[in-house]
Formats: C-alpha cells, sequence, structure tokens
C-alpha cells in the first residue's frame, strides 16, 4: 500500500480530546485559570471567524488543513524513500495524520489559529520536500564533500541551559551550529565565502514576522519573553526537522491528547533522524564545519536510543534542572504559543500543565533507561547542571571539552566572555510561573518523576520556592 493511499479518519468532534474548557463552568469566571488570549486579532479578520463556526458545526470546510497538509507531506514521495522502510515512512505519516485530524476536530481554536497553523506547517513540509530534491539532484557531491563528524547534541529538559549552552559552543571558530534562517529556508545551501549576516533569507524571515506582528499584535510580544528568537541566531535543529516532517512540537496540546500519545510512542524518530542526518550533511558539503557541529534541542531526549545509533560517534551533553521548577516554566513558554490560536477564555492553565506534563516525561524516562541499558556507552555522555552551567558559565564549556578531549583556545575563550556580556539573562524580558497557576501538586510530580529527581538529588522544596521564571532555557 502506498503511503498516500491511506483512508482518512472521519470520526466526529469530541471535546474530551482537548485541553480547553470554557471559562463559563465557573461563574463568575476564574480569569487566573481561563486567562485571556493576549493576542488582538485585527477586526478584518471577522469572516475568517464566520467559516470558522461553519467549520466547527459541519465538520468539514476551507478551514480544515488535513488534505492540504498531508498532500504538501506526500509530494515528497518517492525521493523520501532514503528516510526509512515503508513501515517506518507510514509510522511518520500516520503521526503526521493525527496531528492534521487533532487540528481538524478542535472545536475550541480561532479560524485565524487553524490558518495560521496550515501556513506554518505546509510551509515546512514545503522545505523538507525542497531538501529531498536538492539531496537527490546533488546526492554525489553532498556525499562527497559533507560531514557530520562527531557531532556536539545538546538535550535535556526544556529551560535548561541548552540555548546558552549551544550559543556558547558555537562561538568555537572551529564549530558550525545552524543559523534559524538556514532550517526555514535551506535551499539552496549558504557557501564557504557567503556571509552569513547578509544572507537574503534573513530579510524575507524578518517580512514574515512584521505580517504576523500585523495581523496578530501580542503574539510576539509575549514569545519575545524567551530567548531571543532571530532568523540570525542559532536554534534548535531537532525542532525544525521534526516539522519539516510533520510531527511539530509547540502545536501538539491544541492537536489533543490523541496526538500527544502518538507522539510519546516515537514510532517516527528513526526517518526524522535520517532527514536530519541527510540535512545537515548537505549544509556541510557547502559551508563545512572545520572541526564538527553543535546541535541542540529538547526533541532528542524522547529520542535518545534512535538518535544514539544514528550518531554513533555523538558527544552528548544532558542538561538537568529541577522538573518541579521547568514544569511550569514550559507550561508558560507554551501557553503564550498555544493560547494565541485559541478562542476567547476556553484556554484552561490547569488541564494544559496535565498534558505538557505527558509531553515532558519522555525527556526524562528515556534517557535514564537508555543508560540503564547501554552502562558501556556512559563515556558520550556529559551531565550538566543548571545551576553549575550559570554560575560559571566558561567553566562548564570547559569542563565539557575536557571531558571530549577537547581544547578551548583563548580565542574561543574571547568570543565565550564577549557573548556572555552581550546577551545577560532576561535581556528580552521574564516570564512569571508557578506550580499554583497551573494546579499542579508537587508531590504527585515527585511520585511521577521520582526516579529522575532522586537520581540528581532534587527536591520538593527547592521547586516550591521557585517563584519566577529564568528567561534562558
Amino acid at each position: 500500500m502506498r503511503l498516500r493511499d491511506q483512508a482518512l479518519d472521519t470520526r466526529p468532534f469530541t471535546s474530551d480530546n482537548y485541553f480547553q474548557r470554557p471559562a463559563t463552568q465557573v461563574d463568575p469566571p476564574d480569569t487566573a485559570r481561563f486567562p485571556s488570549n493576549h493576542v488582538r486579532y485585527s477586526a478584518k479578520l471577522k469572516p475568517v471567524e464566520w467559516l470558522n463556526a461553519v467549520h466547527v458545526r459541519m465538520q468539514s470546510g476551507p478551514l480544515s488543513i488535513e488534505r492540504a497538509v498531508l498532500a504538501a507531506f506526500d509530494r515528497a514521495h518517492p525521493m523520501d524513500a532514503c528516510l526509512g522502510t515503508v513501515e517506518e515512512l507510514t509510522c511518520l505519516r500516520s503521526a503526521l495524520v493525527s496531528f492534521v485530524q487533532g487540528i481538524d476536530r478542535n472545536p475550541h481554536l480561532l479560524g485565524i489559529g487553524r490558518v495560521l497553523i496550515k501556513k506554518i506547517l505546509t510551509k515546512q513540509l514545503a522545505a523538507r520536500c525542497a531538501v529531498l530534491t536538492f539531496y537527490s539532484e546533488n546526492q554525489s557531491f553532498i556525499q562527497t564533500h559533507g560531514k557530520l563528524r562527531a557531532p556536539f547534541i545538546i538535550t535535556g529538559l526544556p529551560r535548561t541551559g541548552s540555548t546558552l549552552l549551544q550559543r556558547l559552543m558555537a562561538e568555537d571558530p572551529d564549530a558550525r551550529s545552524p543559523f534559524t534562517f538556514e532550517m526555514e529556508s535551506p535551499v539552496p545551501p549558504m557557501s564557504q565565502d557567503g556571509d552569513p549576516l547578509s544572507d537574503p533569507r534573513i530579510a524575507r524571515s524578518g517580512d514574515a514576522l512584521k505580517l504576523l506582528a500585523d495581523i496578530a499584535p501580542g503574539f510576539l510580544e509575549k514569545l519575545a519573553e524567551s530567548p531571543l528568537w532571530s532568523a540570525a541566531e542559532f536554534e534548535e535543529s531537532y525542532i525544525y526537522m521534526m516539522a519539516h516532517n510533520g510531527v511539530p512540537v509547540m502545536d501538539a496540546p491544541n492537536a489533543g491528547e490523541e496526538y500527544v500519545q502518538v507522539w510519546e510512542q516515537g514510532r517516527y524518530h528513526a526517518p526524522v533522524l535520517r532527514y536530519e542526518r541527510i540535512f545537515f550533511t548537505m549544509l556541510d558539503a557547502y559551508r563545512p564545519a572545520k572541526s564538527h557541529w553543535v546541535l541542540k534541542a529538547p526533541g532528542y531526549a524522547p529520542a535518545f536510543p534512535w538518535m544514539a545509533k544514528e550518531y554513533e560517534d555523538a558527544r552528548i551533553v544532558l542538561t538537568h534542572r529541577n522538573p518541579l521548577v521547568v514544569l511550569p516554566s514550559v507550561c508558560r513558554l507554551m501557553e503564550s504559543w498555544c493560547i494565541a490560536f485559541t478562542c476567547d477564555g476556553f484556554f484552561d492553565k490547569h488541564r494544559f500543565a496535565k498534558i505538557v506534563s505527558e509531553i515532558l516525561k519522555p525527556n526524562l524516562s528515556v534517557p535514564l533507561q537508555y543508560r540503564r541499558d547501554n552502562p558501556d556507552r556512559s563515556r558520550r555522555i556529559f551531565d550538566c547542571m543548571y545551576d553549575e552551567l550559570f554560575a560559571d558559565p566558561i567553566a562548564m564549556v570547559k569542563r565539557i571539552y575536557s571531558w571530549f578531549d577537547l581544547e578551548v583556545t583563548p580565542a574561543f575563550e574571547q568570543r565565550m566572555r564577549a557573548y556572555l556580556d552581550n546577551n545577560r539573562q532576561g535581556k528580552y524580558g521574564r516570564h512569571s510561573y508557578s506550580l499554583q497557576a497551573y494546579g499542579l501538586d508537587p508531590e504527585l510530580l515527585l511520585e511521577s518523576n521520582y526516579e529522575y529527581m532522586q537520581q540528581y538529588g532534587f527536591t520538593i522544596e527547592e521547586g516550591v520556592r521557585s517563584k519566577r521564571a529564568m528567561s534562558l532555557r
């Protein structure tokens, strides 16, 4: 059976699958639990919401994303055969089907939310098709000149200092880390003699952000309270690779619990990681790293066994922070994204936190299990503690380099100091968050994450004491 011949699921909507609940369940409404949407959409978008009302009532219509998104995925067939077996690619496409059907069935989404999700996802799938086409046409050159030897892969829980660590380690003159614009618009790859900061794709990315700011005032401002997002900055690699393959992370709660369960199973990781290797081998062929690549994303942690197999020579850095501190911080970050697509007053922080808790569980359990099963591979992994990283970031990088028998040169250290001088913590704002705001019980969290917290010496008291957010992951 060809992948694109799979039948589409036409089951009816059900609101039980989603985190959103109407604030009218409480009288007067509990605005702390059911916050208002911080995005102020233009009144010109009102006709889109009329179409959305029809979509919800008829369970179909012009705002449905399913057929357009699946068509965008299928355009890469049969070039995507290089990513895995028919069974593996079927698992990947099934995850995408689960996502788009979850979005289409969600009765609590705004019409403009459906439009934006469709636009973002089809653009990412178009990038996948472009990469596979370019690779197919230039495979001999890419395989001859592209190298991806012993990359650094930084992963762990989100909000654990991995952004700071990646951007410091990318200051190594011999290293290469992917720019955001390279992952958004990867073809054609940058040449060796090109200036990354003058690449025209940066301006095009800025135009897209300006359009988003015009139609959705408040969206980017809230996201800017997290680490700086910029087309010319280094960003998370695997979150883009997953989005290119139709398994997005940030919109997972909006797609509902069924998609979250499929996402947790991770049966799609093998083809996504093979796509990633092709992707970075392609970039390296045209603009090579002198020594190694620095890749970072929390999404590698749930994919740990597949990642360790695909990158047998990888130097893995696992970042750690108390889950009781991390969880409300991640909830606040993902809320900034998901609430923008939700009808005003329907965002339920307590139910949302339960779904986010499920999404994060594999980040803790999967690396632990891998290390139990493969004790002989412990030398490939370095544990980076959040407090130690922020106490002395440069000393932490030196420890990591020493662990992997590398040297921090004077030029590298000077560049790291310059980066720290220009990027102080909290420069772009801070989130505020707490366990209580998301209805999270610290005792239950301890019970569900006991092995991890015991392994790394984290306590309930530390988590409960934390009252404010940190702006770096």
